[in-house]
């Protein structure tokens, strides 16, 4: 999703570093929340010794305090980080594709459609190449998703098997695991690439007739509207990894439906 020879800048780039490494901080939170679950059960059982014990305490002051801080941070990222980042993407859109001026920088190198005049036709194609481009993204993603939750399960399966789930302690690694990992993850991301497919047929089907003035102010701010709300309910961001992996043979490809659509 870049111009031919255009330098790409994003007035939001930097508040979108910042959510991905709050959201990798996350991660790696929930991942010693897991090892701790496990290695608790096992100093508890040897705990007559008065070294192992001393380590089962400190294990479990570093367990309640990640809990915490994982909470902490999890609230602070998807209740207010990433809101605020969605906003000023979504101003940025409006930039680009109407001429307004909600950011104090525009939006440079981002879509392909440039040679378009500014208006809702406009906007109804860099919506068509958002939509797109985060369809294609996010069937890629299915693989890392399925192999997460698997993992999720095997530990949850481990935990359920050394007893952990008759412990106390083990209830807030159980909801972590149950509520964001283990197979829910894996339900929405299929249900947000499905719903993504229905809205891009929207889109096909919008290009590849004519329509007035009026028509395409409406439908311009209908789709608009319908594929910031299948982003809302999107459970899993996108991978930046696989955006770059696919950047050039989608770029190719959007082009192709293009020519394809006369736009």
């Amino acid at each position: 999703m870049k111009s031919k020879g255009a330098q790409r800048f994003l007035p939001y780039e930097a508040d979108y570093s910042l959510l991905k490494k709050c959201r990798n901080w996350e991660n790696i939170g929930l991942s010693v929340i897991g090892i701790c679950s496990m290695l608790l059960p096992v100093f508890n059982f040897f705990s007559a010794n008065f070294i192992v014990k001393m380590i089962y305490t400190c294990i479990n002051l570093i367990y309640f305090v990640i809990i915490i801080a994982y909470y902490i941070l999890n609230i602070y990222t998807e209740t207010f980080l990433y809101p605020a980042t969605a906003r000023k993407r979504r101003k940025g859109f409006i930039d680009n594709s109407l001429g307004s001026k909600f950011l104090e920088k525009p939006v440079k190198g981002y879509y392909t459609n440039d040679n378009l005049d500014l208006g809702p036709y406009k906007m109804i194609v860099n919506c068509g190449e958002n939509c797109y481009f985060t369809y294609n993204i996010a069937k890629a993603m299915i693989p890392q998703i399925i192999i997460k939750n698997a993992v999720c399960a095997i530990a949850f399966l481990c935990i359920a098997y050394w007893g952990i789930k008759d412990n106390l302690i083990a209830i807030p690694i159980l909801q972590i695991l149950l509520s964001t990992l283990f197979l829910t993850e894996l339900v929405h991301h299929i249900n947000f690439i499905a719903k993504l497919n229905q809205l891009f047929e929207r889109f096909k089907e919008f290009f590849s007739k004519k329509a007035d003035d009026k028509q395409i102010l409406q439908e311009a701010v209908l789709l608009f509207l319908d594929y910031e709300t299948t982003l809302a309910y999107n459970k899993a961001p996108l991978s930046d990894s696989i955006y770059k992996k696919l950047n050039k043979r989608l770029s190719k490809e959007w082009e192709d439906i293009k020519a394809r659509y006369e736009m």
